[in-house]
């Protein structure tokens, strides 16, 4: 009854809303609905007219998101898309959509920029720049990019100019970037972490004690545990450290505290934001122009990590003639970007996460007082007996993280020019020719510097190492567009030619023992260790055509077919055809519901077609444009002589990749447009998938073979709702949502794998399987009695020949492994409110994933037996002790090595609810933006990233698309600022 009571409240809600307010803006919404116009693949349709699953989002909605990199704050806002991003400033995210594209070829979508292939970063682009993001995803919408369009296609449209006159927008914000999440919890007091270690030496030498036939050594636990706190090299208590713990395991309460360095405060805090855009339309009858100036500087909130850009852009319309178009889109970004994370110890996150609490940032005398340069500049403690008493460091010795991201450099300094031209001539009427040309030049300086001062790079006199980059992308396309109607026929053909070119060069030489310490010159060092250089060349030719057909406006049909040559492949090999179908019907439009009040519009589709995939991947995810050919390394082995060695065989039978993808779906409005509800089923068959298969040891010298080893499906639904709640002159209230929910499987392996599968990594490739199915041994508790993990074996028993499951404590007796699990979620999306009172508003936006699996690796490492002065997590309290029998986590002491090992104990839900942006603006009077010289005035306040719901402290199933927690990953970043938005 309850929910009934519901239903009929919202259903009331909706129909007050639809008879309660002025009609006008119900009419206006509908015509517009009509009426949008979509980008789609080489030119623009009604929305209405499209058979396929295109979505958009419009420049309203990307000016409130605070990235370098347009696309990082797009998550949530797409059904069917993944948004995987690091907290590096500028940085690239990895998008999926409509789930797995691939193995070992690229899933990445197919950028379009002002309808041409882009191959540089989005960081160029300043949002305010951009007009719409298109996402096309299935085959009647993707197929004329052929060979490029298997894993969907985002086009990104530029502003261009509009009316006459000539405007001026600018908007200035300045904010504060700060961590978005809260790290795991770790010790953080020294008498806590001390009294913890104690600890684990006691509790192993107890553990130890109770195996069958031990010994006892001759100390106690209470002895043992006090000689293992001297291993850790500092004491910084008062007391010496045989004195810290009484024989009843509590610490001394005389014990002072002499010093103590937070590193996270010291590499974390939060950092400015700054950035202003200028954005000037030009126009007349004869000529538009859009021209813009924009400027960021986006500071991480990790010490010495930033996105710098200044970035000018000119896009012109210019008619020549009645008949005559000319089209350009010019733009210059000059950028650098500072990289803090790096591997290994000397990672910062991994490393502040991972140090013990009492280890000190700083280097002291044996006073205890930190001691500094002749210039007065604090020295860093790195752990080598420099510090006081010559005590060393147990954990990452020589290494200081806030010590080498002040003195050190990781940068890359990008030019980036890019041009697209356009030239359109009106044959006849109906008949159009178009030429497009685009231009893409990058010219990237990348620097390594290693201070001699202190870290690894000081034992070899300092390091510098420095890089150069060179690419350019040339694109012709020539298209015959021809449209024509007929009655209520409607006819638009196209037919074209399209040619990418991709040339890139580059070199990069190391050099160490510096001359002078603080100079990043390359001539400043003296002995050379690396001088390399690596280029190439890649080519992809394209014919297509397509037929647009609508009759009536009722029913529609379109057709395309592409035949794309690439040079990746063999000759023999290199041509494919792709193609694309689709109808729909607008079932709005017949005569039985012409007239109707409810449903304003109603729509059934179906796409069917093939793509294909040639982005092709090395290790370390850089793509591989000689697939067929046999590749050399060049090495010397210490005698001047140059010797030839195999590193990955070619295959000249090598093909494409191939997806062919089925798309059914509805489109619906209802109550003057006020719900709106899009739905579709999408299946993705992928066929002869790429794989790297390693090669057999008689194949010396040689890494790796491609091969067409297999075949893969996703299936599933995604879904969009809009409502409009309330629609008043002074009260605007609205709401969306949207849902995925795919199913990955692999259809075909090749047969010497179909029994055992493909192990990578933490996952098992299987026959009937998903890509991301997890292959670890399984976990089976505890032993009360001396706290040992438990996992699963199966063996035959000697009598009855039978199978038969046990336990072992012996992690590498452990034969079971659990594949019932998967990172892939079972669904994922967004959603979001918008509220509109007289000149405020305030917009809302979600993101979410349920029903995945992630691998806590990082918290699988805060429970180590092993690592000397690495730190533990505050769950410390939850591990097996004697006074703890029960617990759920084995024993840790600083001998069980293998008691932490891979299983599925680390395996953890990876559902989580972001709060991804939020904003709050107030446009103010006319009258009082006037008297400032001004047409219009904003202020607002803007947050992104702003709070994860997720299921441990620390986790953030955000950051990997397999779930697998990354130690050494840029932790995501949160901005808040305030900003004025002018018009004149």
């Amino acid at each position: 009854m309850k929910k009934k009571q519901c239903k009929l409240g919202v259903l009331a809600l909706l129909l007050f809303a639809e008879y309660g307010f002025a009609q006008s803006k119900d009419s206006l919404s509908k015509e517009t609905s009509i009426k949008e116009v979509v980008v789609v693949a080489f030119g623009k349709q009604k929305k209405e007219e499209i058979t396929g699953s295109v979505q958009s989002l419009k420049a309203k909605d990307l000016s409130n998101l605070q990235n370098g990199n347009i696309l990082q704050g797009i998550g949530g806002k797409v059904a069917g898309v993944q948004v995987i991003s690091s907290g590096q400033p500028g940085s690239q995210p990895t998008i999926r959509m409509r789930g797995i594209g691939s193995i070992n070829a690229s899933s990445d979508p197919l950028i379009v920029l002002d309808g041409i292939p882009y191959s540089g970063n989005l960081n160029s682009i300043a949002a305010s720049d951009i007009e719409s993001i298109s996402f096309l995803e299935d085959a009647s919408s993707n197929a004329l990019y052929g060979s490029r369009g298997a894993n969907g296609v985002i086009i990104v449209n530029t502003k261009r100019g509009k009316s006459k006159g000539v405007s001026i927008e600018a908007d200035v914000k300045t904010g504060v970037n700060f961590r978005s999440i809260e790290d795991y919890s770790v010790f953080t007091s020294p008498q806590d972490y001390y009294t913890a270690y104690y600890n684990r030496a006691r509790i192993g030498e107890i553990a130890r004690l109770k195996q069958p036939g031990a010994v006892p050594s001759g100390p106690s636990p209470h002895d043992v545990g006090l000689a293992a706190l001297t291993k850790l090299g500092y004491n910084v208590y008062n007391v010496p450290f045989n004195q810290l713990i009484s024989k009843d395991g509590f610490f001394n309460p005389d014990a002072k505290l002499l010093y103590q360095d937070d590193w996270k405060k010291l590499l974390f805090r939060p950092a400015l934001r700054r950035e202003a855009t200028v954005g000037i339309n030009a126009n007349s009858d004869q000529v538009k122009s859009y021209t813009s100036l924009n400027y960021l500087d986006d500071k991480g909130y990790l010490i010495s990590s930033g996105f710098e850009r200044f970035g000018i852009r000119s896009n012109v319309d210019y008619s020549i003639t009645s008949k005559l178009k000319l089209t350009s889109a010019l733009s210059y970004t000059y950028s650098k970007q500072d990289f803090g994370e790096t591997g290994g110890f000397s990672n910062p996150f991994q490393f502040a996460r991972n140090i013990a609490p009492f280890y000190p940032v700083f280097l002291r005398d044996n006073n205890y007082q930190r001691l500094y340069d002749k210039y007065g500049n604090a020295l860093y403690d790195y752990g080598d007996g420099q510090g006081p008493n010559g005590a060393t460091r147990s954990y990452a010795v020589f290494e200081n993280p806030v010590g080498n991201l002040q003195k050190n450099k990781s940068q890359t300094v990008s030019n980036i020019t890019n041009l697209n031209l356009g030239l359109n001539y009106e044959i006849i009427k109906g008949l159009d020719f178009t030429y497009n040309f685009g231009a893409y030049l990058e010219n990237t300086r990348n620097l390594q510097f290693g201070n001699t001062e202190g870290g690894t790079s000081s034992s070899v006199g300092g390091t510098i190492s420095q890089g150069s980059n060179f690419k350019y992308t040339l694109n012709h396309q020539q298209l015959l567009t021809y449209q024509k109607k007929l009655g209520n026929h409607s006819f638009n053909l196209l037919a074209g030619h399209e040619l990418n070119k991709i040339k890139d060069d580059g070199f990069s030489g190391s050099k160490q023992q510096l001359l002078l310490p603080d100079s990043q010159s390359f001539d400043n060092a003296v002995k050379i260790t690396d001088l390399s250089g690596i280029g190439y060349e890649y080519a992809v030719e394209g014919y297509f055509t397509r037929l647009l057909y609508n009759y009536d406006g009722k029913y529609f049909f379109n057709a395309n077919i592409r035949r794309d040559g690439s040079s990746v492949f063999s000759p023999e090999s290199r041509w494919g055809n792709f193609y694309g179908l689709g109808l729909a019907w607008n079932i709005a439009k017949e005569d039985f519901l012409k007239d109707n009040r409810i449903i304003n519009a109603l729509k059934l589709k179906a796409s069917y077609g093939q793509q294909g995939n040639d982005n092709i991947l090395l290790s370390g995810s850089s793509r591989d444009y000689y697939a067929y050919q046999d590749i050399y390394g060049i090495n010397n082995f210490g005698d001047d002589k140059p010797v030839l060695s195999l590193k990955k065989q070619g295959n000249k039978d090598l093909k494409w990749e191939t997806s062919k993808n089925l798309n059914a779906g509805f489109e619906i409005s209802l109550l003057k447009n006020r719900i709106s509800l899009n739905a579709d089923y999408f299946e993705r068959k992928v066929s002869d998938m790429i794989y790297a298969l390693p090669l057999p040891p008689s194949n010396a010298g040689s890494y790796v073979k491609y091969g067409n080893i297999g075949d893969m499906t996703n299936r599933g639904v995604q879904a969009n709702v809009s409502v409009d709640i309330l629609r008043g002159d002074e009260f605007q209230w609205s709401f969306y949502a949207n849902a995925t929910h795919y199913k990955n499987k692999i259809t075909r392996l090749p047969a010497e794998q179909r029994n055992t599968g493909l192990v990578s990594g933490l996952f098992i490739l299987t026959e009937g399987g998903d890509r991301y199915t997890y292959f670890l041994k399984e976990f089976a508790g505890v032993n009360p009695e001396n706290g040992d993990a438990l996992w699963y074996r199966t063996t035959i028993n000697p009598t009855t020949h039978q199978e038969e499951r046990t336990v072992t404590s012996n992690y590498k007796e452990a034969t079971d492994y659990n594949t019932g699990k998967s990172a892939i979620p079972k669904v994922y999306g967004g959603f979001g409110t918008d509220f509109s009172y007289k000149r405020f508003n305030l917009a809302v936006n979600f993101a979410y994933q349920f029903g995945g699996y992630g691998y806590d690796d990082i918290y699988r490492s805060l429970f180590h037996s092993d690592s000397y002065g690495s730190n533990y997590s505050t769950d410390l309290d939850k591990t097996w002790t004697p006074e703890n029998p029960t617990a759920a986590l084995p024993r840790v002491d600083l001998s069980a090595t293998n008691q932490n090992g891979n299983s599925t104990l680390y395996l953890i839900k990876s559902d989580y609810i972001s709060l991804q942006d939020v904003t709050l603006s107030y446009q103010l009077p006319d009258g009082f933006a006037q008297q400032a010289g001004l047409s219009g005035l904003k202020i607002y306040v803007t947050g992104n990233n702003l709070y994860l719901w997720s299921k441990r402290k620390g986790y953030d199933p955000r950051a990997s698309l397999t779930g697998v927690s990354d130690a050494y990953r840029y932790s995501l970043l949160s901005s808040v600022s305030l900003g004025f938005k002018l018009n004149f």
